[in-house]
């Protein structure tokens, strides 16, 4: 749910952003040492857009691969957070893939095929190039989460024993739907709005950030029975749960919930970014709070994976 203005994100990263076609390294700054693509792979029948992000060292292969889930309404470069969190985990030698859901950033599709369904599908498809695409070392996996996409990697990572570290930015780790009706506006309108969508196929809905969105029934549907942290007492990887402690969309308790309930994770990490809220920081230029979430993120997982 960081429903932002995203394109703001292509601007921080220009320089980055080249469509399918890899950056030469003779243009990279200064201790930049990573390729970056943008490229379309398929998933479900369609096309899906996705960016690679490969350190340029090719004799530290294979490398450990982080795959990024961005939140809902937003866009694999979450204003460049994800775009930052990419270049940097590179430069230690690490290699990640994120992708567009459905009807957000450069995706094809309209957002009413946007589910946990379909989500989770573009998510095994991403992984699936990736592991066939670069030379991955596939006990060194690692998942990061913002917002819905952090519910996302929660129900990937830890029923699937492939993934040895897990971040996540402001989890939306409530089970079921109880979050999402605070986010439509209460538990009458959340219901107005599944039955407008059981009968027309979705429910417009526009986000608190301006954003016009088709909610398709499947979401509802799929939301309601999600159950995103019921494994994560026997997730036994290191884990990273990171909040603002002004966020009124995923509230701090949900957050710490994650880390309470995460007895067996080697470690849990939580870090609080004071005076930060659902944004982090990322779309309102608030830099100071923004590289706390981009540096304390590369640092888990250059230590962990």
């Amino acid at each position: 749910m960081s429903g932002q203005i995203y394109r703001v994100g292509a601007l921080l990263a220009c320089w980055l952003v080249l469509i399918n076609a890899p950056l030469s390294w003779a243009d990279l700054p200064a201790g930049k040492h990573f390729e970056s693509t943008d490229t379309w792979i398929e998933s479900r029948e369609v096309k899906i857009p996705v960016t690679l992000v490969v350190p340029a060292d090719s004799k530290a292969s294979p490398f450990p691969l982080v795959i990024l889930l961005h939140g809902h309404g937003g866009t694999r470069h979450e204003a460049g957070g994800y775009t930052r969190v990419a270049q940097g985990i590179a430069n230690h030698g690490i290699a990640s893939i994120r992708m567009d859901f459905p009807g957000c950033g450069d995706s094809l599709e309209g957002f009413e095929n946007n589910n946990l369904t379909n989500m989770i599908a573009d998510i095994q498809s991403s992984k699936a190039h990736a592991l066939k695409s670069l030379n991955i070392d596939q006990s060194r996996l690692g998942l990061l989460g913002f917002s819905m996409g952090g519910r996302l990697a929660l129900t990937l990572g830890t029923t699937n024993p492939d993934y040895r570290a897990i971040g996540l930015w402001a989890p939306d780790a409530e089970a079921g739907e109880a979050n999402i009706r605070e986010f439509l506006g209460g538990s009458d309108r959340y219901e107005q709005m599944r039955a407008i969508a059981r009968t027309q196929g979705f429910a417009p809905f526009t986000t608190f950030w301006g954003q016009d969105q088709k909610l398709g029934y499947q979401w509802f549907t799929d939301m309601e029975a999600s159950k995103p942290a019921s494994s994560i007492l026997h997730y036994q990887g290191a884990l990273f749960v990171l909040y603002g402690d002004l966020d009124t969309i995923v509230r701090p308790e949900i957050s710490r919930g994650v880390i309470h309930k995460a007895v067996n994770a080697k470690p849990a990490i939580e870090h609080q970014v004071t005076g930060a809220d659902h944004g982090l920081g990322l779309f309102n230029d608030d830099t100071v709070r923004s590289d706390e979430v981009i540096q304390s993120t590369i640092q888990f997982f250059a230590k962990h994976l």
